[in-house]
Formats: C-alpha cells, sequence, structure tokens
C-alpha cells in the first residue's frame, strides 16, 4: 500500500481544493462552551449541495482526522454533491489556544449541542452526519434528539455504552499525565491502541509510524485532557431498538470498523440499539482500526453505495470508481481526480 502523509498538508493540498480555492472557508462559531472552529470544504450557497458535518475523534481534529480520506474520494464527484463542515470540538484543533483555566469543558451531552450550533449558525435545514469514535457518539447523541435534521449518519468505532472499568482507569491515568507531564509514551500508546487496535500489523507499517510521531507531538495535552475526561464521563446513548428503553432511531445509519478495531465489540452492541430497517454494519476485513485511511477504497465503496440507496449518486458506477481509487493507491491520488468524471 502507498504510504499516507500524516504531516500536515498546504493550503493548495486540502480534502476537496481541488475544485476551487475559493470553497475552502474557515468560522469560528459561537457555542454555550465558547467558539468552535469549524472549516468549511464546498460551495455552501449552493442549494444543490446536500450538506455534510463531521466530528472527529481523541487525539486528532477535524482535518487530520478527515484530510487523508477525502483526499481519496472522488473529488468531483464527492464535491458536487455535498458541502462538508468539519467541525472541532472544544479546544482540539491544531492551532487552538489553550483552553482558559477556569474553563468548564462540555459533558458529552453538551459537545452534541454544539452541532446544533453549527447548523444554526450555517442554517443547515437537514445534514448527513460522518464521524469517528468520539465524534460517532457526538454525532449519534445529536442525531437521538434531533432526528427531523439529520439524513443519515456515517458512524466509524461507535460506542453507545458507558465506559467499562478498564477503559476508566486507563484513561484516568491518561488525563493524569496529560495535565502534569504532558505527552509521554504511556499516552501515545493509549491513542495509538484506540485508533489502531492491538495488532498493528493489520495497517501499513507508513501510517502506524506517521500517527504515532504526530500523537508524540500535540501541541495541547491540557485540552485533549479535557476531551478525554469528557469522553470517559460518557452516558449511556438514549436509544432502543422497539423504544421501550429509549428513543427508536429512523435515521438511516451505515456503521463500519475495521477488523483489526479495538472497537468492533462496541460497533456490534450500537447495532443492536437501531432498527435494522435502517441500520447497516460493516467490518471491513484486512484492516485495523483507522479505516479511513488503512482501506480508503472499501469504505468509500460502502458509503457510496448506502448514499445511492438514499437516493444520492444515482448515475454512478460505484464498482468502476472504487476499482480506478485501488489502482490510484499505487499510482498517485492525481489520478482520482482526473479520472473521477469518467465513472
Amino acid at each position: 500500500m502507498a504510504s499516507i502523509e500524516m504531516h500536515s498538508f498546504t493550503r493548495d493540498m486540502q480534502p476537496l481544493m481541488e475544485e476551487s480555492a475559493n470553497n475552502f472557508t474557515e468560522e469560528k462559531v459561537n457555542t454555550a462552551f465558547g467558539a468552535i472552529k469549524v472549516s468549511i470544504y464546498g460551495d455552501r450557497n449552493d442549494p444543490k449541495k446536500v450538506p455534510m458535518v463531521t466530528f472527529h475523534d481523541l487525539g486528532l481534529d477535524s482535518e487530520s482526522n478527515f484530510q487523508n480520506f477525502f483526499q481519496f474520494v472522488s473529488i468531483a464527484e464527492f464535491a458536487d454533491k455535498f458541502c462538508i463542515y468539519n467541525v472541532n470540538a472544544p479546544g482540539q484543533e491544531m492551532d487552538a489556544q489553550p483552553l482558559p483555566e477556569n474553563f468548564t469543558y462540555p459533558t458529552m451531552d453538551g459537545i452534541a449541542k454544539t452541532i446544533e450550533s453549527v447548523a444554526d449558525h450555517f442554517k443547515l435545514n437537514q445534514f448527513i452526519g460522518f464521524g469517528v469514535g468520539v465524534g460517532a457518539n457526538v454525532l449519534l447523541r445529536y442525531a437521538a434528539q434531533n432526528q427531523n435534521r439529520v439524513i443519515a449518519l456515517v458512524l466509524v468505532n461507535c460506542c453507545s455504552g458507558k465506559s467499562g472499568w478498564v477503559e476508566w482507569g486507563y484513561e484516568k491515568w491518561n488525563t493524569s499525565y496529560l495535565r502534569k507531564v504532558g505527552m509521554t509514551k504511556f499516552t501515545v500508546d493509549y491513542l495509538m491502541w484506540h485508533h489502531f487496535g492491538r495488532n498493528y500489523d493489520r495497517c501499513s507499517p507508513d501510517i502506524v509510524r506517521q500517527y504515532r510521531v504526530f500523537f508524540q507531538h500535540l501541541p495541547n495535552p491540557n485540552s485533549l485532557a479535557e476531551f478525554i475526561e469528557s469522553y470517559i464521563q460518557r452516558t449511556p446513548l438514549p436509544i432502543s431498538r422497539d423504544g421501550t428503553t429509549g428513543v427508536q432511531l429512523k435515521v438511516p445509519v451505515l456503521q463500519l470498523v475495521g477488523a483489526g478495531s479495538a472497537h468492533v465489540e462496541d460497533t456490534v452492541e450500537v447495532n443492536t440499539k437501531l432498527d435494522p430497517a435502517h441500520a447497516d454494519w460493516i467490518k471491513i476485513s484486512d484492516s485495523c482500526g483507522l479505516v479511513l485511511d488503512d482501506r480508503p477504497d472499501a469504505v468509500t465503496e460502502s458509503m457510496m453505495l448506502f448514499l445511492q440507496g438514499l437516493g444520492y449518486f444515482p448515475t454512478l458506477n460505484v464498482m468502476k470508481m472504487t476499482k480506478k481509487m485501488q489502482e490510484t493507491q499505487n499510482g498517485g491520488f492525481a489520478a482520482v481526480a482526473s479520472s473521477a468524471n469518467e465513472c
């Protein structure tokens, strides 16, 4: 597999930026927990574009979590249909200032409410949610209370329950180290497990190395500690398959998880709480937990077919596009953009 660099991308190499440099913007959105950064890709004034809101996982921000994947999908086709709103949790973007000492970090329910602030700010009547790990929990938590505003959800490595004792203890140690010492090997190892699972050999050695270096140099350990603390104190999601012990979710949901992920059982548990008529669960073989980077072709194929079932990309030959993407992994990213219109 071709290596995918984790280092910062220049502005003209950002995901979806090939469409037009004028279609990338950043805004600060005021919420009950201060201003949060949102990066927008695509023409948000085009009524034909469907809004897609993304939310990132621990140790990453909206750019580092999704940039590799969005560079790999068919830019012309994807940007033609969607406007992407990449949302950051408070203080988690790489260029964020340290949180004030008296700042009270939001709970997971509070973080979910920032999605409402973003949707209101950009006047998004409905949108598709795309979340990874903690971000998947945030978007599912939001959707449970705002079903009329969510068209569909694409969730990677999602967990619906509260943290177990082992997870709670492990993450408590990490928050303590982050606040007192900063980034340590212990915390880096935890983040590697959270994203990759235990079997690193399932994933490209280049990707593993690049993420380890990336985590070693995270700029705001105290802010990360607050984010982790909020996640380990999470309450179970208030959803149930039949509506007897929680909200019955009618929003279509696509769940994706790598076969080597540490969160396979978590996603299975989520699936038991979803209506089978509106839910798909896919385990991607030969992949670690970081499926967006490790198997972008498989993720894209699953995602495109799911969205086609909802009425998007009706004329797109997904199998042909996926084949070209697989060839691109050995031939360079530029081939995707140049061949997208042929699909």
